[in-house]
């Protein structure tokens, strides 16, 4: 007996994912360990690496044999029903954009990932801009494809990309909200903290040592080393798959925080994906749920855990012995303050839990501005030093500390930051939710102990891959959707005792 439609249809995203996962590691080596002059021919493989997998989603082939799956739906299992809607809502995307579109945007950003890195180097927005502005071009044809194909606005076909079902109408009203309510209480957070304010880390710490320290608390929290690393980049980030795990952070000589705390927002990342199903691990169904359910697990360790008392009790300790420091500024209470100090200050990465929220919604309408036609991509700087001094009371000194801070946009990623925020509150509501269910896993975080918190990440998110939309993920995990009070109060308890 023959292969059903179905199982036709797993080969072929099989073929998919293993093209994908070399993808990966490709966009590993190019920010890790690529020689500069390079980009030029990455570009070209990993434009053909693209246009391999257009060809089988756009294959006549495929949507006949997803035509024919649908028709039998009846007869699958949960899992194969949920993977043969997500078959098809990849097929829609990917065929809604030409191969000549796909092939020009894999060229694109590839160079301008590359001049990005120039541009920062030497501070120079106008080195990035040619490149930038052919990167959005080809992004504006591809959101009106978007557009056009989903039935929905241009940009909010961006948007699907990255957190499938969501709209802009929903942003628009959560960030509506943190706008009216964030300002006020980082004022009060900013004056209360005034009061305590902790001992600042002056002793610079070589980065060799900030990298193992990073590695020891990896593998305390059961990273999988024997199928991943961590590695150092200008921008932190996590690729790959559950089978090879790519992490890298950006460590600092002078703030040792910032890459301690990129260490635990990628280990998030990488966690999630190291505990996807295994057994769909070639299927659509076996991906994660979008990027707002990812960022929600990377905010989730590095914000939530990683700043909390019982966590800094934890790794104090091990800070001091691994980096060869002692004082008091090394000990838990200060490392907590400094952890959580709330500031206004110009680098999102390097932003508090409390004005993080405010870097997003700057960028959201940025490129709101860009993909209406309202801004032009040579008034980004000015436009960005504009919004930031309206929303922080602060005006960036240079394009670094501006609009050149993020690699996102080089690379293509519009329709992304919006995640962030979200992700971020949505990892409030699981926190709210796991401390109701086992209160004692925070304890048992103090002790070095973070398999129980794994474990129920894992019952709640992990294992159902793409089962579930994010909506009925959330609602099953937490019992409510995806609510911004919820945050608000969380922020509230924690740096205000109210």
């Amino acid at each position: 007996m023959g292969l059903t439609s179905y199982q036709h249809l797993e080969k072929r995203f099989k073929r998919i994912q293993i093209l994908r996962s070399v993808t990966h590691l490709l966009r590993w080596d190019a920010e890790v360990m690529m020689p500069t002059g390079s980009g030029e021919v990455r570009a070209e493989q990993l434009s053909l690496l693209d246009t391999e997998c257009s060809a089988i989603l756009h294959s006549k082939k495929t949507l006949l044999l997803l035509d024919r799956a649908e028709s039998s739906i009846d007869s699958y299992d949960d899992w194969q029903r949920a993977n043969v809607r997500e078959m098809r809502r990849i097929c829609l995307c990917s065929n809604a954009i030409p191969k000549r579109l796909i092939n020009s945007l894999q060229r694109a950003t590839t160079k301008a990932e590359m001049r990005w890195r120039q541009a920062v180097e030497e501070k120079n927005f106008k080195l990035l801009l040619p490149h930038l502005q052919k990167v959005v071009d080809l992004v504006r044809e591809k959101a009106g494809c978007l557009g056009n194909k989903l039935g929905c606005l241009p940009y909010d076909g961006l948007i699907q990309e990255y957190d499938p079902g969501r709209e802009s109408r929903e942003i628009d009203s959560i960030f509506q909200f943190l706008d009216s309510t964030l300002p006020a209480l980082i004022d009060g957070v900013i004056e209360y903290q005034s009061n305590h304010p902790p001992i600042e880390i002056v002793k610079e710490i070589p980065i060799k040592k900030q990298k193992e320290l990073g590695k020891f608390i990896m593998q305390r929290m059961g990273f999988p080393f024997h199928k991943g690393r961590l590695d150092e980049s200008l921008h932190p980030f996590t690729e790959g798959t559950s089978e090879d795990i790519r992490i890298t952070s950006k460590f600092s000589e002078h703030n040792f925080l910032t890459g301690f705390m990129g260490v635990l927002h990628e280990t998030g990342h990488a966690m999630y994906d190291y505990a996807l199903p295994s057994e769909w691990f070639f299927q659509a169904v076996g991906r994660d749920r979008g990027m707002t359910v990812h960022e929600s697990q990377a905010l989730f360790l590095e914000m939530i855990i990683g700043r909390s008392r019982e966590f800094m009790k934890f790794a104090a300790p091990w800070i001091s012995h691994k980096l060869g420091v002692v004082g008091a500024e090394w000990e838990p209470e200060n490392l907590l303050r400094l952890a959580n100090r709330v500031r206004k200050s110009f680098i999102r990465m390097d932003a508090d839990e409390v004005t993080y929220p405010l870097h997003i919604l700057l960028r959201y309408n940025l490129e709101k501005d860009l993909f209406s036609g309202k801004l032009l991509v040579k008034e980004l700087p000015d436009a960005w030093n504009e919004e930031f001094k309206q929303r922080f009371g602060m005006t960036p000194e240079n394009h670094n500390q501006g609009c050149l801070q993020d690699s996102h946009w080089p690379m293509g990623y519009f329709g992304y930051f919006p995640t962030y925020a979200l992700g971020g509150i949505i990892a409030s509501q699981l926190y709210q939710s796991m401390m109701s269910d086992q209160p004692e896993i925070l304890p048992q975080i103090e002790t070095g102990k973070f398999k129980p918190m794994f474990d129920w990440l894992d019952q709640k998110i992990y294992r159902f891959g793409a089962k579930f939309s994010c909506r009925e993920l959330l609602v099953q995990a937490t019992g409510e959707e995806i609510n911004p009070k919820i945050f608000l109060g969380y922020l509230r308890k924690k740096y205000l005792n109210s």
